[in-house]
């Protein structure tokens, strides 16, 4: 049983569940790292950063074999429902940088109340977790329609 963890000092430490001792220290972003995610076979990790990009690592080896840069902000989460995270696709999907919309390619689609402007968010496929400062989750599916 391995757990990752996300840090300001720009890494993603990998320790061993029971000991806490460190197996690996991955380095590769170039801004805090904000969100780590196992595959659900846990052979490899992702990591969102404030760099503006996700990597894939190979969690045995700690080498980097993806980075995606299709964000044009910092990324604040990442999660997986895949078994090879180096099949995500990241979707154009996610918050405004004032974190007031829901964005799709960069557009302003969903305004958001001030009540569930997010102090933390995951988006996973059409759908996007909020989390609020009250401590309630909102989540949203939604599917755009073809113009």
């Amino acid at each position: 049983m391995r757990l990752a963890s996300a840090s300001s000092d720009r890494t993603v430490k990998i320790c061993d569940a029971s000991s806490g001792e460190c197996l690996q220290t991955l380095k590769s972003h170039n801004s805090d790292v904000r969100s780590v995610a196992f595959s659900h076979d846990s052979a490899q990790i992702a990591s969102a950063s404030a760099d503006c990009t996700v990597k894939i690592w190979d969690a045995s080896s700690g080498k980097c074999l993806q980075t995606l840069k299709r964000h044009c902000d910092s990324v604040r989460s990442v999660s997986s429902a895949l078994d090879d995270l180096r099949n995500l696709e990241l979707g154009c999907c996610g918050l405004s940088p004032d974190r007031a919309w829901i964005t799709y390619n960069s557009e302003n689609v969903l305004w958001l109340p001030s009540e569930y402007r997010p102090s933390c968010s995951a988006l996973s496929g059409k759908t996007i977790g909020v989390g609020v400062g009250s401590g309630k989750v909102w989540v949203c599916n939604f599917r755009l329609s073809e113009s």
